[in-house]
């Protein structure tokens, strides 16, 4: 004798909690404060008006004398915290980042933080963070070439591979050292394949390049708040001395993976599978990219390595 799982009332319990939880999610929140309708005189260009910003200048009349909230506010405007709250902005993220990138994308940007000066503030307090805890930034990568070369091997190409050596050391300790700029090199690549595996969805129609660019700069600003709230227990777990930003990545990568398809999910409305095949031919695709790049800078070295050797 089976039982139908479907039928037993945990799982039907289950089952509505999860489909009230979508609804909710799905509801635009009202950030919006009511109009007011107080009659002011400007107090900077002196115009008459209704409502609380001056029509002529634009000036907030509603503030009189000046607070220790607008010091604080004047403070955190120096980093880019002063105006459409980024903790806000981060909640959503993690509640409804699907919902919340589709309001940004349809208009609703007044509502939430600028993505890419969130990326650049994030991507700031990762690397004090990971400073503090003693966590290297950049990997501890072994380049070095002509410890085994032959003894005829021509002084000018052990030049030329301590030269690339040198060169490819300097990459990456760029690349670790700035996430940020990382980031939007790798949204550059990554929206032509969002753009192209996504288009056509129930939930958001066709996605142009520029949208996938947003979408994208929020999934990054979702994988720095991860990577920044498991950097302690990383630390903590971590050899002292051997911790490094790359092998943090590579922790959260599964996190990662899972949030690819919770945003899309909720953005694009295809059905769970549909979702995860399609990041999976995303992530498919962009490894064959970095695979192909890889092999093109390995031949081009070969090539520069045997110029040199037959000079």
């Amino acid at each position: 004798m089976t039982m139908d799982f479907k039928n037993t009332t945990p799982v039907k319990k289950v089952r509505q909690w999860l489909h009230e939880t979508a609804k909710k999610q799905e509801q635009q929140p009202v950030y919006s404060r009511q109009k007011s309708t107080a009659v002011r005189t400007c107090a900077f260009c002196g115009e008459t008006f209704e409502g609380r910003y001056c029509p002529q200048c634009g000036t907030d009349n509603e503030r009189t004398a000046l607070t220790f909230r607008n010091a604080l506010q004047n403070v955190l405007d120096v980093w880019g915290l002063g105006n459409r709250p980024m903790w806000r902005t981060i909640k959503e993220l993690f509640w409804r980042p699907g919902y919340m990138m589709r309001d940004y994308l349809r208009g609703r940007q007044m509502a939430y933080f600028p993505p890419v000066k969130m990326l650049f503030l994030l991507a700031m307090f990762l690397l004090l963070e990971a400073n503090l805890l003693g966590i290297s930034i950049t990997p501890d990568v072994n380049l070095e070439m002509g410890e085994g070369a032959r003894e005829d091997t021509p002084a000018m190409v052990l030049q030329a591979q301590k030269d690339i050596m040198a060169l490819g050391h300097s990459f990456v300790d760029w690349v670790f050292s700035h996430p940020a700029q990382m980031t939007i090199i790798e949204c550059l690549v990554i929206i032509f394949l969002i753009a192209r595996f996504f288009r056509n969805s129930p939930g958001f129609g066709s996605i142009t390049r520029t949208e996938s660019f947003f979408v994208q700069i929020y999934y990054e600003c979702q994988v720095f708040c991860v990577m920044i709230l498991a950097m302690p227990l990383y630390a903590l777990a971590s050899s002292k001395g051997q911790a490094n930003i790359a092998n943090l990545v590579s922790a959260v990568t599964p996190v990662t993976i899972l949030i690819y398809i919770c945003d899309f999910r909720q953005l694009f409305r295809f059905s769970l599978w549909q979702t995860v095949w399609r990041v999976a031919k995303l992530y498919l695709a962009l490894y064959a990219l970095i695979l192909i790049l890889a092999l093109l800078i390995g031949i081009g070295i070969g090539f520069f390595l045997m110029s040199v050797a037959n000079q």
